[in-house]
């Protein structure tokens, strides 16, 4: 892998952890109108203006992170320096921490490698 899709790669595996940070930004921002929303009853418009981006971007992460899982589970069963106990780990590590594990891998297993 050239130096260049790695660094492609490594923005792409940093970009769900931005983007969670975007939308939970996205919610508490919104908070003023939910308590105004309190006081009177919104039009169908204005609730599905006020979470049209939350959804947007809420489907875009979630497409992000299952093309980042799919990418890292690929590279590791393609990885020929890795043995059986590591691949499994890395599987895991990929499906209960999420978008944590995929910085970390990209890091140790990408960035690093000389291959």
């Amino acid at each position: 892998m050239s130096r260049s899709s790695k660094l492609f790669v490594g923005i792409l595996s940093f970009l769900p952890i931005i983007l969670l940070m975007v939308f939970l930004f996205m919610i508490f921002s919104m908070f003023p109108t939910f308590f105004q929303w309190d006081k009177y009853e919104p039009a169908p418009q204005e609730v599905f203006s006020a979470f049209a981006p939350l959804f947007i971007l809420g489907f875009g992460m979630a497409i992000l992170s299952i093309g980042l899982l799919i990418f890292f589970i690929m590279h590791l069963l393609r990885h020929k320096g890795l043995d059986s106990t590591e691949r499994i780990i890395w599987i895991l590590v990929f499906l209960f921490a999420g978008i944590v594990g995929y910085p970390i891998y990209w890091y140790m297993r990408v960035w690093k490698d000389t291959i």
